[in-house]
């Protein structure tokens, strides 16, 4: 009797001992959890303040790498406009110079010999002579032209002429004969006026009458000039 009595109580303890053990755990389980919790938040919210700076310091770098940029995209576009406007003005030295072809809108000058007659004054006034072709040359380039030709030769700023008889020799050239043509390249309208300006080419206007010397200006909308020829350049002569 008092056995069974003892094992009752001995069951009795073990079960309490049990519920014990299992209660604290679940208690304990109960406090771990909020606590884990909170430590997941706090060490999300530090990745996030953490990305915050990077992005931060990021945008930064972004911000200068663009004013880098926009600073060297200004002088790249000022060196660009430079070497161009240096480009164009030497393109304009050249294209003035004869030394590279050219194309636009311009006039074309036709001179032709007028009917053989005496000249009072000794010449062969019919004839159109190497002072007429210069005369309407420099007409032509006061008047604005960009690039002349002479007999398909390009006149530069030291073409020479010269001849005789009714014969040009420009520069080195082989002589021309009339009909000669003269094309040049710029305003036709200033052109145009420039050779109608009753104070212009004097003699051939008045050689016109006397000799039916024919001179002809024409318009044309697209001129082409070569560029000058070289192998006609003066050659240098050597003194002993």
């Amino acid at each position: 009797m008092a056995r069974n009595r003892v094992l009752g109580i001995l069951v009795v303890a073990a079960v309490a001992l049990a519920t014990g053990f299992l209660v604290a755990g679940q208690v304990r389980a109960q406090l771990l959890t909020p606590s884990n919790q909170v430590a997941r938040y706090q060490a999300l919210v530090r990745s996030v303040q953490d990305l915050v700076k990077a992005n931060e310091s990021s945008r930064a770098k972004i911000a200068s790498l663009r004013s880098d940029i926009d600073a060297l995209e200004g002088a790249a576009a000022q060196q660009s406009t430079t070497t161009r406007a240096l480009q164009n003005e030497v393109a304009d030295l050249r294209a003035h110079a004869g030394l590279t072809t050219i194309h636009g809108p311009g006039v074309q000058v036709d001179l032709r010999n007028g009917t053989p007659a005496p000249d009072v004054n000794g010449q062969i006034g019919y004839l159109i002579n190497y002072q007429d072709i210069q005369d309407v040359v420099n007409i032509l380039f006061a008047g604005g032209a960009e690039g002349i030709s002479v007999g398909g030769r390009r006149i530069t700023p030291l073409t020479s002429f010269s001849g005789s008889a009714g014969q040009i020799v420009i520069d080195q050239g082989p002589p021309l004969t009339a009909p000669v043509k003269v094309v040049a390249v710029g305003d036709r309208n200033r052109m145009f006026a420039a050779l109608e300006d009753p104070s212009a080419i004097p003699d051939l206007r008045d050689r016109e009458v006397r000799f039916q010397i024919t001179v002809t200006v024409t318009g044309v909308p697209d001129v082409k000039l070569p560029a000058y020829d070289s192998s006609l350049q003066i050659p240098h002569v050597s003194t002993p």
